[in-house]
C-alpha cells in the first residue's frame, strides 16, 4: 500500500531521477532539500517530476549565480518554497529562473509560493513578479 510520511529532510549534491525514484512511492507532507555548493554541474532536470508531496522547500547553494534547471513544477505540490535566488550577471533578467517559474504554470495544485534570501536587480524582481 501507500506510505506516508510527515517530513523527509535531504541533502544532496547531485539528484538524479533514478536516485529519487526509491522515495516515489511515499506520500510526505513536506520535503526539505538542501542543495550542496557543488550542486547543477551534472543536472538531472526531471529529478523531482515523480515525487508526491504537498509542500516542498528547496535551498540551492548558497552564493552561487542562478544557474540551475532543475524543473521544481512537482504535480502534487500546493506550497512550494526556494531559497538562495541570486542573480546578479545579468542585467537582462533572470533567464535560468524565470525558466524555472514558468513550469509553474503547468502546476494547478500550487497556491502558496515562497521565495527567500533573493539577490537581484530590482527590475528582475519585477519581471519575475509578473510571471508568477
Amino acid at each position: 500500500g501507500n506510505v506516508s510520511l510527515e517530513f523527509l529532510g535531504l541533502s544532496a549534491t547531485q539528484l538524479q531521477k533514478s536516485s529519487v525514484q526509491s522515495i516515489t512511492r511515499l506520500h510526505i507532507s513536506k520535503v526539505l532539500l538542501v542543495l550542496g555548493d557543488t550542486y547543477g554541474e551534472r543536472e538531472d532536470a526531471k529529478s523531482l517530476q515523480d515525487l508526491k508531496t504537498q509542500s516542498l522547500h528547496i535551498v540551492f547553494p548558497a552564493g552561487k549565480e542562478f544557474h540551475f534547471i532543475l524543473d521544481v513544477s512537482v504535480s502534487t505540490t500546493v506550497s512550494l518554497e526556494l531559497s538562495n535566488i541570486k542573480c546578479v550577471l545579468d542585467d537582462n533578467g533572470c533567464p535560468y529562473f524565470e525558466n524555472v517559474l514558468s513550469k509553474l504554470q503547468k502546476n494547478s495544485k500550487l497556491s502558496n509560493l515562497t521565495l527567500n534570501n533573493i539577490e537581484k536587480t530590482w527590475n528582475s524582481f519585477i519581471t519575475i513578479l509578473q510571471l508568477v
